[in-house]
Order: C-alpha cells, then structure tokens, then sequence
C-alpha cells in the first residue's frame, strides 16, 4: 500500500513538473521521464486547440446546416493558410532544437527572430489576397450563390485574421524547440478560455450586447487568437531562458533565413498537401450534396477533436529528436521515437475503441438533420480503423521533420493524399457511385499506405545522418 502510494505521489510530482515546464533540455536522464515532461503539456496544447474546434462547432452548429458548411469551407481554406505557419514551425522547431541541444542559446534567438519576421511578412502576404478575392475562393469550393453571400463577411474577417493564426503556430513551434512545451499548454488554454465566453456573447447575445450569429464566431475567434499572440510575444521577450534576445539577435542574417526558407519551404509543401487534398475532397463530397458535405465536416471536426491530443505527443517526439541529434546521441534519439510511439498508440486505440461504441451518439449532439448525422456518424466508423495506424504515423513523421528529412515526409504525403487518397476517393465515391462510402474507404486506404511509408522509412536509420 505504502509502495503504490509512494508511485501515486511520484506520478503527481512529475505531472506538476510537466505542467510548470521547468525542465526544457532532455538529452540525458529518464527516456521514459523525458518522454512524459513533454508529452503531458504537448497532449494538453493540443487538447486545447481541438476543444477551441469542438466549441465553434458546438455554437455553430446550432445555428443550422448552412451555418456549419459556410465554417467548414473557410476552414478548410484557412488549413491551407495554415500550412504555411506550420511549415516555419517545422524549421524553426528544428533549428532551434539543434541550438539548444548544442548549448547554443543566443544562435537558438537569432533564428527565433529570423522565422518571426518570416512569418509576419508571409501571412500579411496571405491575408491581403484571400480578403480581396474571397467570394472567389468560396464559389471555388464549390459554395452556391447563397452561401457566398451569406458567408462574405465572415469570410472576410476570418482571412483578415491570418497574421494571428501564423503567429500563434510560429511561436509554439519556437517554445517547443527550447523544450517549453508548457507554454504552447499556457497560450491555448487562455485563447480557449476567451473564446468559450465570447461564442456565446457574441453568437447569441447577453443583455446589451446584440446577437451577431455566424459573424459573432468569426469575432470571438479573431479575439481569442489576438489574446493568445499578444501573451506568447510577452512571454517571449520577457521570460523565456533557453533562448536569448538582444539587440544582435534582432538583426536580419540572410544565411539563416536562406536556410529556414529552405526547411520551411519543404513543411510548407509538405502540409500544403494534405490541406490542399482537404479542400479537394470537399469539392468531391459536395458533389453528392450538401447534407453529405454537412456529415463529412461535423465528422472531420469530431476527428480533429479526438486527434489533436496525439499530435501533441508525437510533437514531444520531435523536440527529443532534434535535442539528442544536437547532442550527439542518435541511439538516445531513436529510443525516444519508439517509447513515444508505443504511448501514442495506446492512447488512440482507447479513443478508436470510444467512437466505434459511441460515434453515433456523439454525431447527434451535433446535427439532428438524419442524413448528415447517418454520414458521419459512418466516416467515424472507418477512420476508428485508422486511428490504430495513427500513433507511430505521427510520431515518426514528426521525428523526420526535427531530424531535417522534412523532404522525405513530404514525399510520403504525397503517396498519400494526391497518388491514393484523391484519385481512389473520385473513383469509388463518384465514378463506381459507392457515394460517401466510397469516399470513406479510400481515405482509410490512403491511412495505411503512409503507415507503412513511415515504417520502412524510419527503420533504414538514414534521417540520423542529416545536418541542419
């Protein structure tokens, strides 16, 4: 008794650990005890994103089937967008990672601010086009006239706010390289907070302040990133350790911005594709209507709550790869991948388990419309199956992006979504008319097939060799 209550106290005393984020380089000690300071906070950030999903969906969703496709086309544009940031966040995680585990914290500052001024320029870049063209970008993913209209204004707002999207991205990918994985942690559960409460002021009004319906989501959404940014960019001038700024590490070096270009460019193309392969197979489901496009996107948000969590491990992943690769320790690195992986694994066979006994149940919190519902609740049913394949997926890509085989990843991708997702997906669901089922399997299909990729791939030990 006394042995398990010791083991409970110890649990909790590195969960607290784990939350305070005081430890922030991992290349020697506990792999096990390395492994869990960073994963706990990572899960938690990204638990956090996907509720700040699972909360715009919630109050949208009562807004009807309209209000849930115009979310869902913006979205699936915003990815793209997105695509962008997480591909600065690729090389500035690596990069910075490498820093550290060098002992190196004012180079780690000088890249931190050469992808900040990246990152700014690109998405003032993005947000100046898609606001100006975006009735032209809805009517693309296929939105009827109707749509367009009614979601003009959000769409405007939601694009506008591109810059804090990046930003947001960019800076957690640079506290996760100095191993501050609990600040990511910190700045989601604040935007979440802030969030929560405007949806349901400015979605449906309290007192004075009037009912502003699908605008008020695009508002609170605005807000609750510029709360976020504005906390991570307080935290990085004035608290952050493992990486240092001064007035040197302000100026522009163009060799390394030349070689953050050059990772970015790769994780840009490298979630360019599935985003870009997001927006495609909307344009295929919508072709068998919009209560079938209704159910594929209640369903993809459900996904993306359930997953997210997983990301935040095989991102912890990533941070003990750069950080032993830095240090000289590629056996230390790899062991790392796989006790990951195994923990990842777990975690989404358990979740797989819940959406096969309670996906239905869970679809109609969202939707009481019979064929959106019937739609997702059986795309939940086959990406259950996927989510087995998920766990050592996520880690090992995320492992060969900090290892600087960013290319190799992106390739693999490509196998992925435009060479067995997209051509099997138009083949099954349109051309053989399997309709949404047939869309389902392909995606499924396409799950294994980058399986596999990641595991052959990972077990030939090449990614060891990379220098950045």
């Amino acid at each position: 008794m006394n042995a398990a209550l010791l083991r409970a106290r110890s649990i909790l005393n590195l969960f607290k650990s784990a939350i305070a984020g005081k430890e922030k380089d991992f290349t020697s000690g506990s792999v096990n005890r390395a492994t869990f300071l960073l994963s706990v906070p990572s899960m938690l950030e990204l638990a956090m994103e996907s509720l700040f999903v699972m909360v715009d969906l919630l109050f949208v969703s009562s807004l009807g089937e309209r209000a849930i496709t115009i979310v869902g086309i913006v979205n699936s544009v915003i990815i793209i967008f997105h695509s962008v940031a997480m591909g600065l966040s690729i090389a500035a995680t690596a990069i910075i990672s490498r820093r550290v585990g060098e002992k190196k914290p004012r180079t780690a500052g000088l890249a931190a601010m050469q992808a900040i001024y990246l990152g700014v320029t690109i998405s003032v870049l993005f947000s100046i086009l898609s606001v100006s063209f975006n009735r032209s970008i809805l009517h693309l993913a296929g939105a009827s006239a109707e749509l367009v209209r009614e979601g003009d204004l959000f769409s405007r707002i939601m694009f506008g706010c591109i810059l804090l999207v990046v930003m947001r991205v960019l800076l957690n990918g640079i506290f996760r390289g100095a191993g501050n994985a609990a600040m990511a942690m910190r700045t989601l559960l604040l935007s979440n907070a802030v969030n929560a409460i405007l949806c349901a002021v400015l979605i449906f009004g309290v007192g004075p302040v009037p009912a502003f319906g699908l605008l008020g989501a695009a508002m609170a959404t605005t807000i609750a990133n510029l709360v976020g940014v504005g906390y991570q960019c307080w935290y990085f001038a004035k608290v952050e350790k493992m990486i240092t700024i001064g007035r040197q590490q302000l100026m522009l070096v163009p060799s390394i911005i030349k070689r953050l270009c050059k990772l970015a460019a790769s994780g840009t193309v490298q979630y360019l594709i599935p985003s870009s392969s997001r927006f495609l197979m909307i344009i295929i489901v919508a072709k068998l209507g919009e209560s079938v496009l209704a159910g594929y996107i209640v369903a993809n948000r459900i996904i993306m709550f359930t997953v997210l969590p997983a990301w935040g491990i095989a991102n912890a992943a990533g941070v003990l790869t750069g950080q032993n690769l830095g240090a000289g320790q590629p056996e230390r690195a790899e062991q790392s991948v796989w006790k990951t992986g195994t923990f990842n694994m777990c975690f989404l066979g358990s979740i797989a388990i819940f959406l096969l006994v309670s996906g239905e149940s869970l679809v109609r919190i969202f939707t009481h419309e019979q064929v959106v519902a019937e739609n997702a609740a059986l795309y939940l049913r086959y990406m259950s199956i996927a989510y087995f394949f998920f766990g050592y997926t996520m880690v090992i890509s995320r492992s060969l992006n900090a290892a600087g085989s960013v290319n190799v990843v992106t390739l693999m991708y490509v196998l992925m979504f435009y060479v067995t997702q997209l051509p099997l997906a138009w083949f099954l669901g349109i051309h053989s008319n399997w309709g949404s089922q047939g869309i389902f399997i392909a995606i499924l299909a396409s799950e294994i097939v980058l399986a596999v990729a990641c595991l052959i791939v990972f077990r030939s030990g090449k990614w060891k060799k990379v220098k950045i």
